[in-house]
């Protein structure tokens, strides 16, 4: 992403795309993988620090000339990529301490 301003938005603007890209994105992630709770991952979406990075990720797209849409897609894949990183690394960990403490024989 580029350094360009982004667009002034009010923030009632911003809050309702915000919300609305979580929510596609948790629907999205459900649909995908039906296991996953739908209002597990609203609330994971729903942090302050995921509404941060959607506003940022958002807000940036259309400052790189995105039409809105776009800007709001390009935010989802990146708040489900960051998701799926921050699971799989969890995942990692706990298989690391499981194999650590593991007897040896």
């Amino acid at each position: 992403m580029s350094q360009t301003t982004a667009p002034a938005i009010p923030a009632d603007v911003l809050g309702e795309a915000v919300g609305r890209i979580a929510g596609f994105a948790a629907l999205s992630l459900h649909e995908s993988f039906p296991d996953l709770d739908l209002d597990d991952l609203v609330e994971v979406f729903t942090r302050p620090c995921s509404t941060s990075m959607i506003s940022a990720q958002f807000l940036a797209g259309l400052g790189d000339g995105l039409p809105a849409g776009k800007a709001a897609a390009a935010a989802g894949t990146a708040l489900i990529q960051g998701w799926a990183d921050s699971r799989n690394y969890a995942r990692a960990q706990l298989d690391a301490e499981k194999s650590a403490a593991a007897p040896t024989a």
